[in-house]
């Protein structure tokens, strides 16, 4: 229980601080340069470029969509009457924008990784593992989020989701 307490507090304080040496690192060396040349590296670069751009376009589609869905579903329930519903819907909200922000920086972390497929800098893989510390620090504190609304039973379709499938429903369907 303690190490669970413990650890609850320093494991997003240790990624936090990586994160931040991670990208002192990045500045501290602007100018380092690419490692080998690959044969016929222009073809691969042209196919992985496409491939980059697919990804970001994805990112950039997911995280604009839930934005704007999280909006509407906000200004919605704005005028709520019952302040617990709108408590409710506001966590709903922050839970289904949260999973949809780690969806796009799944698409951006894949969209990076590309992108060191080919002659890959110092800062390109310094900038690629600060995004991954980033969309770890966003699981984690959308876990915590989850563990929390659930104890308080602010969203009650969560509990109905224990195990990985019951009746047919998913996480997706809150």
């Amino acid at each position: 229980m303690f190490l669970s307490k413990l650890s609850e507090y320093y494991l997003p304080t240790l990624l936090i601080l990586g994160l931040i040496l991670t990208l002192n690192l990045s500045k501290s060396n602007p100018n380092a340069g690419t490692s080998t040349v690959i044969p016929h590296e222009e073809v691969l670069e042209l196919v992985v470029g496409y491939a980059v751009f697919f990804c970001e376009m994805a990112a950039v589609f997911i995280i604009g969509t839930a934005a704007l869905h999280a909006l509407i579903g906000y200004l919605r329930r704005l005028l709520d009457r019952v302040y617990i519903k709108q408590i409710k819907s506001s966590e709903s909200l922050r839970l289904r924008l949260g999973h949809k922000l780690s969806l796009g920086l799944e698409f951006a972390v894949a969209a990076d990784i590309l992108r060191l497929a080919v002659s890959p800098t110092y800062n390109d893989i310094i900038l690629l593992f600060a995004i991954i510390l980033l969309r770890i620090l966003l699981n984690y504190f959308l876990e915590h989020d989850i563990q929390i609304i659930r104890e308080y039973n602010l969203v009650p379709e969560l509990n109905d989701l224990s195990g990985p499938e019951q009746d047919g429903k998913n996480f997706t369907q809150i």
